[in-house]
Parts: C-alpha cells; sequence; structure tokens
C-alpha cells in the first residue's frame, strides 16, 4: 500500500503531526550520517551508526494514527538532534 493510500484514512491534523515528526527523524538521520563520516574515534561511528539504526526503525515503523508515539518522538527528538550536531550520540 502506498503511503498516499494509507494517509487517507488518517485525519488532516493526523497526517500533519505525523509529517512534522517522520521530517524531524529525517534531519536527525541526517545528522548522525553527516558525524558518522565526521567521526575520528572508530567507536564513536559506531554510536552514530547504532543510532541512526533505531531512527530508521522508528520512521519506518511510525504511523499516523500513533499519536502516543508521535508525541514522544516530538518531545524527545529536539534533544537527540541538539546533541548530535554537537558531536555527541543523542541516544
Amino acid at each position: 500500500m502506498s503511503d498516499r493510500m494509507r494517509l487517507s484514512r488518517w485525519t488532516s491534523a493526523e497526517v500533519d503531526v505525523f509529517e512534522w515528526a517522520r521530517a524531524l527523524l529525517n534531519v536527525v538521520i541526517a545528522a548522525c550520517s553527516g558525524r558518522i563520516g565526521d567521526a575520528s574515534i572508530r567507536g564513536a561511528a559506531r554510536a552514530f551508526r547504532a543510532e541512526r539504526a533505531l531512527l530508521l526503525e522508528a520512521r519506518d515503523r511510525m504511523a499516523a494514527d500513533d499519536q502516543d508515539r508521535i508525541a514522544v518522538i516530538l518531545r524527545e527528538v529536539p534533544d537527540q538532534l541538539t546533541a548530535v550536531r554537537e558531536g555527541g550520540s543523542g541516544g
């Protein structure tokens, strides 16, 4: 089933919040990817890969009608983004 078909069964508000949370996850995933290449210590790169894998899984399993999970993402992931941007693992 395509994303567009799946989204058609949700309210406009659910879709908006879903897209916001998905975009936030994508930003942190991209930040982790950037840090992997910049990581001078092998263990740091491994930590960013592990964090990125968890974020990818969260993004792929997220559904617009799971408003509780989306609320957790919107509450917690901004701190992860800050941590990754500052050079530390956010997970």
